[in-house]
C-alpha cells in the first residue's frame, strides 16, 4: 500500500470511530425514527451536490436502470436501512459498544449467505471463524455490554445483525447491474419516503437543518459514506476498506468504557480484538 492509501484508510477508520459518538445525542434526545430521517435527508442533499460529478452514471444508463428488476433490491435496501438506523439508535441509546459490535456478526452472517447462495468459496478456517462469531455473540450477550440492554434493545440488536447481513445480498446483486451511484440514489430516496410515512413532522424536518447536533451528524455521515464508497471503487481494495472500518470498532468500544461506563475497558478491548481477529479471514475471503 502507498502512503496515500494508508492515509485514506486511516481517514476511513477515524470516520467510523467518530460516527457513533455523533449519533449518540440524537439517540438520547430524539425518537429513533428521527435518525433515519436526518440521515436520508442529508444523503439526498449529498447526492444532489455530487450529481454534476457522478450524474453521468445515471444519465448514460437511464434506460437500463429504469427497466432493471434490480432496482427493487435498492428499494428493499432503503426500507431495511431505514429500519436498521432506527433500531441501531435504540441500541446506541443503551449501549454504544453494541451499536458497533453488531457489524462483526453481520459480516460473518453475510459471508455465510454469500457462500451458500453465490458460491464465494469459504475455506474451512473461514467457516470456523463464522462459528466463532456465533459463540462470541452469545458471550457478548452474557458477559459483554449487551447483557445490560433491555429486552427491546437485545431484539433490536438481533434485527440489525440480520438487516446488515442482508445488505451483502442486495449490494452483491444490484450494484453490478445498476451501478453504485444509482443504487445509492434509490435506497436513499426510499429511506426518506419511509421516514416521511412514519410520523416525521414539519418541525422534525426543520430540526434536521436547524439543530446543530443533527446537522453535524447527518453531514458527517454523508461525507464519510462517500469517502468509503469512492475509496472502495477507486482507491483501495474492498477488503482493505473493510479492515480499516472494522479496526474502528474496538477503539469505539474502549472509548465507550471510559465515556459511558460501558463495562471495563479491558472487557471491551478483549471482545473487540477477538472479533477483529475472527473478521480478518472473512474480509480477505477471496485470498
Amino acid at each position: 500500500m502507498t502512503n496515500f492509501q494508508i492515509f485514506i484508510g486511516l481517514l476511513i477508520m477515524l470516520s467510523m470511530i467518530i460516527r457513533p459518538f455523533l449519533y449518540k445525542p440524537a439517540a438520547k434526545y430524539f425518537p429513533a425514527e428521527m435518525s433515519a430521517a436526518f440521515t436520508s435527508t442529508w444523503l439526498i442533499v449529498g447526492l444532489i451536490i455530487s450529481f454534476p460529478i457522478f450524474g453521468h452514471l445515471i444519465t448514460q444508463n437511464a434506460t437500463k436502470i429504469i427497466t432493471s428488476p434490480y432496482i427493487f433490491l435498492g428499494i428493499l435496501k432503503g426500507i431495511l436501512l431505514w429500519w436498521l438506523i432506527k433500531l441501531q439508535q435504540v441500541v446506541n441509546k443503551e449501549s454504544t459498544s453494541s451499536s458497533v459490535f453488531f457489524g462483526f456478526i453481520a459480516l460473518a452472517l453475510g459471508s455465510l449467505i454469500n457462500n451458500l447462495f453465490f458460491h464465494e468459496g469459504l475455506k474451512l478456517f473461514q467457516l470456523l471463524c463464522i462459528c466463532g462469531f456465533g459463540i462470541l455473540g452469545i458471550f457478548f450477550m452474557l458477559k459483554g455490554d449487551a447483557k445490560r440492554m433491555s429486552a427491546y434493545g437485545k431484539i433490536s440488536f438481533g434485527l440489525i445483525v440480520l438487516f446488515a447481513a442482508g445488505f451483502s445480498v442486495t449490494d452483491h446483486l444490484a450494484i453490478p447491474q445498476v451501478g453504485w451511484y444509482p443504487h445509492l440514489w434509490i435506497s436513499s430516496v426510499t429511506m426518506f419516503i419511509a421516514a416521511c410515512l412514519h410520523g416525521i413532522s414539519k418541525t422534525d424536518f426543520i430540526n434536521i437543518f436547524k439543530n446543530t447536533s443533527l446537522a453535524v451528524a447527518g453531514i458527517f455521515y454523508v461525507v464519510s459514506e462517500f469517502l468509503i464508497v469512492y475509496s472502495s471503487i477507486n482507491l483501495l481494495p474492498v477488503s482493505f476498506v473493510a479492515v480499516f472500518m472494522r479496526i474502528a470498532a474496538p477503539v469505539v468500544m474502549v472509548l465507550s468504557a471510559f465515556k459511558y461506563k460501558e463495562q471495563s475497558w479491558q472487557n471491551q478491548l478483549l471482545f473487540g480484538i477477538i472479533a477483529l481477529a475472527l473478521a480478518i479471514p472473512l474480509i480477505f475471503i477471496k485470498a
